[in-house]
């Protein structure tokens, strides 16, 4: 098959779930001999997408290709699907370009990712199957981090609702929809009405995360990611509220270190104090990690499945978690959960203690995550799913790798196919 990855921008160093996913499932699947192409508005750097597998790469920005023009690549988008398109600031100019990309690959299928990805189906040739890499619900995300009794997190409830609008919009454009949890595909089921949906858990590269041979500071653990991300900060503040004050009263000179990009104000007037220290946009975070002695993962809100977590397990690192974090994972993850704060202070002054648990928990999680999560996994998945729209779209299931992408028509006004009407189903 021939696919088309459309993502906004390529962040480097990979900071958020999208990122990480939009690199390695297309590798995975360019390494199973399908021809795998990216689209992107922003110029990626070279490290967010070398040795990605890609056989081809466009930009807006750069104009790799020349914009369309409106009779060549009309959008076809309801009231509501064009309203929604401002939302997030789209303007057509940049619909009919990934279109003319989606073309000029002759791609058999087109993958959007990411939430503001949807309206860049607007204007696709025929004949090409559509998916939204959606990856975790996000009606139920925003709902996870509601507290009635606390008014602050009373702002969840209105993004909830115009996600959860803007996903029933979009509907009838999808041929499927690739998440990576059962409860996420279950969300999409009740917030949005879809009913295509392909679950391919996230995987690691293990290769790239392996244990190393770092001293380890006694008494420590660390968490990191985007702090300007609801769930990673609530997890955090829990954290530091209702579980450090016991930890540290137990042992004094405990310490809890924090990485992560774009750190909020809140985060950061946590650091400096009791043993907690924050570092920021640290490139690497394998050595950091293993110098650490257990990984913390304290969620109390939020889906989808942790890359994090898969990330500690290829590193060898015993981890300490929520057990709403393990859920959705393949296999018998080799994690411990707790659930109270006290059982939270307990377990972790109990791992300090004993490096016999320690190594075999981290031993354990690495053998557990290299069978059961990998990125191959997930593009067999994906594929088998995609497959399904054969009797719709025949190319995908007799389309054949060539071994370089078509060169770019200089009239795409009369060599681009002609636009489609929106699909109904």
């Amino acid at each position: 098959m021939r696919l088309l990855f459309v993502k906004e921008r390529m962040a480097w160093p990979r900071s958020s779930g999208h990122d990480i996913r939009t690199f390695y499932l297309p590798q995975a699947m360019a390494r199973r001999g399908h021809a795998v192409a990216l689209a992107t508005i922003v110029p990626p750097l070279r490290e967010a997408v070398a040795d990605g597998g890609f056989a081809a790469e466009y930009c807006f920005d750069d104009r790799t290709l020349p914009v369309p023009t409106a009779a060549a690549f009309p959008m076809n988008l309801s009231n509501m699907q064009e309203k929604f398109c401002g939302y997030w600031g789209i303007d057509p100019e940049r619909v009919r370009w990934a279109a003319a990309a989606v073309a000029d690959f002759r791609a058999d299928a087109v993958v959007v990712v990411g939430l503001n990805g949807l309206p860049f189906l607007g204007a696709l040739p025929t004949g090409v199957a559509k998916i939204w890499y959606a990856a975790d619900e996000c009606v139920w995300h925003h709902l996870s981090q509601l507290r009635p009794l606390r008014k602050s997190t009373w702002g969840e409830l209105k993004p909830a609702i115009i996600k959860g609008l803007y996903q029933r919009a979009y509907r009838k454009l999808l041929d499927r929809v690739w998440v990576v949890s059962p409860a996420d595909a279950k969300a999409f089921r009740w917030f949005a009405g879809i009913r295509r949906i392909d679950v391919a858990p996230n995987g690691v590269d293990a290769e790239h995360y392996s244990p190393g041979f770092e001293r380890q500071i006694p008494n420590s653990c660390v968490f990191w990611g985007r702090l300007d991300f609801g769930p990673n900060i609530q997890a955090v503040e829990w954290f530091v509220k209702h579980v450090w004050p016991r930890v540290r009263r137990a042992v004094p000179n405990a310490t809890f270190q924090l990485y992560g990009f774009q750190s909020t104000p809140g985060i950061q007037a946590l650091a400096g104090r009791d043993g907690i220290a924050l570092g920021m946009d640290l490139p690497d975070i394998r050595a950091a990690v293993r110098s650490r002695q257990v990984v913390v993962l304290p969620f109390v809100s939020g889906g989808g499945i942790k890359n994090k977590l898969l990330e500690a397990a290829a590193l060898g690192m015993p981890i300490l978690a929520a057990r709403r974090v393990v859920a959705g994972l393949n296999g018998q993850p080799p994690i411990s959960t707790a659930r109270t704060p006290g059982d939270w202070a307990e377990q972790l002054v109990t791992l300090w203690q004993s490096p016999e648990a320690r190594q075999k928990l981290g031993r354990d999680a690495r053998a557990w995550v290299t069978e059961h999560h990998t990125w191959d996994a997930a593009a067999r998945i994906a594929l088998a799913g995609l497959a399904k729209s054969a009797d719709k779209y025949p190319r995908i299931g007799t389309t054949r790798v060539t071994s370089a992408a078509p060169s770019v028509p200089t009239d795409l006004s009369t060599a681009l196919p002609s636009p489609s009407g929106q699909d109904e189903f």
